[in-house]
């Protein structure tokens, strides 16, 4: 539907900022905490971990000590279309959905035996 007004494409620009914006957030969260998590248990140490990912040591650690677990929607009308999203873009960054699976599987593993949190 368009508008003479331009609102329509006002509200378009909003929905596209906020899909990246989740976008990010699922990046600079979700991925990096499971490429984190995997490094480490293949055995790297946190430095290495950093200079491979070219994160800082400090975020490293911080990826390591959080639980692997969903976020939060931020309340927005379109918020659940954004989550809707999250399979398709994780399974583009691994590749497939069983490599996808098998990454959040790898988070959970982690967590059992190094954070010692039971997950469901």
């Amino acid at each position: 539907m368009t508008s003479s007004d331009g609102s329509d494409l006002a509200t378009r620009r909003r929905d596209a900022q906020r899909l990246v914006k989740h976008l990010q957030f699922l990046a600079e969260n979700y991925v990096d905490q499971a490429l984190v998590k995997e490094a480490l248990l293949r055995g790297l140490s946190q430095s290495e971990v950093a200079k491979l990912l070219g994160m800082s040591k400090k975020t490293v650690n911080t990826h390591a000590r959080v639980p692997f677990m969903r976020y939060a929607s931020a309340i927005d009308p379109r918020a659940d279309d954004r989550v809707r999203c999250d399979r398709e873009f994780f399974a583009y960054v691994w590749g497939s959905d069983e490599a996808m699976h098998a990454a959040v599987a790898r988070c959970k593993q982690y967590d059992r035996e190094r954070l010692l949190v039971e997950s469901d």
